[in-house]
């Protein structure tokens, strides 16, 4: 990917008045911010989710910045399973904050292109993971390492990951391509394999057992919800979410067909190049604080 110019400003979404002035100067807007994660309240994520979207696609169209790229989710479409998912798919509320919030920061962002304020695109990835990735694989390799870590359902069903390298790089593309303008996309990697395959190099790079052990879906949303009770009782973080539970224990089909045919994209890092250089920085780390 090209360097492109890059100025870092700093502000709190949640405050409009202390955005006031520091897009001036800029060609486009990179929306990543959001509440994500474990233990997010329907307010903490209106407050973020939708209305620091607002914020900060308002203070864009006050310095003149037309150019909107925002990244959404793929838990918009309310976690359908075992069906082709192409961006057309209706977006769903399911209840949840995080999921229902990006529903609403896509809905206000449209409106605002709709009436010729801002020239949209729209993103909706899967898991992203890579350099600075500190939820989704650091939690992963903990239970693995700790032998806590089970297989949920056969197993069979694909991993939904792309590598942060190669989100940036769609990024770059779509700025740099009018067509991409009004548009929304999803991004994962299509050649991911399952998870039977994934924990199997996961454990392997780790000189661990593989992992034999398998949890019915249902099984393990019931002993996820225990475990967020109890934790939530002690005041720590559970090892296991309902939420990662539906996100990993069946099979999604999030098409990124479009994203081809428009931008010519198709993801270069597969998972098993990806993982496994994740997996020797997280040995290194581990070598240093023994």
């Amino acid at each position: 990917m090209q360097d492109m110019p890059v100025r870092i400003v700093r502000g709190d979404i949640t405050e409009a008045g202390t955005l006031s002035g520091l897009m001036e100067g800029h060609d486009s807007v990179i929306h990543l911010a959001g509440a994500v994660g474990y233990g997010q309240t329907m307010p903490h994520c209106l407050r973020i989710n939708r209305d620091g979207t607002a914020n900060v696609a308002n203070e864009a169209i006050q310095s003149g910045v037309r150019r909107f790229c925002h990244f959404s989710s793929v838990s918009v479409y309310g976690r359908v399973p075992d069906v082709p998912i192409p961006e057309t798919f209706p977006m769903k509320k399911t209840g949840d904050p995080y999921g229902d919030t990006k529903i609403d920061a896509e809905n206000l962002l449209t409106d605002l292109a709709d009436l010729g304020k801002l020239n949209l695109t729209i993103l909706r990835p899967t898991v992203i993971y890579g350099p600075g990735d500190v939820m989704f694989l650091s939690k992963l390799l903990e239970n693995v390492q700790a032998r806590r870590a089970r297989i949920i359902g056969n197993g069979d069903n694909t991993v939904d990951l792309i590598h942060v390298d190669d989100v940036s790089e769609f990024v770059h593309r779509v700025l740099k391509d009018s067509r991409a303008i009004g548009q929304a996309y999803n991004l994962t990697h299509p050649q991911n394999p399952t998870w039977k395959e994934f924990m199997k190099i996961v454990t392997h790079e780790l000189g661990l057992p593989e992992i034999k052990i398998h949890l019915p879906y249902y099984s393990a949303l019931a002993v996820a919800g225990i475990l967020e009770l109890i934790a939530m009782i002690k005041g720590k973080q559970p090892r296991l979410t309902r939420y990662s539970v539906r996100v990993v224990g069946r099979q999604y089909s999030y098409l990124t067909e479009k994203s081809q045919q428009e931008l010519d994209f198709y993801p270069e890092i597969k998972l098993e190049e990806g993982i496994k250089n994740e997996l020797t920085a997280y040995k290194n780390r581990l070598s240093k604080n023994s």
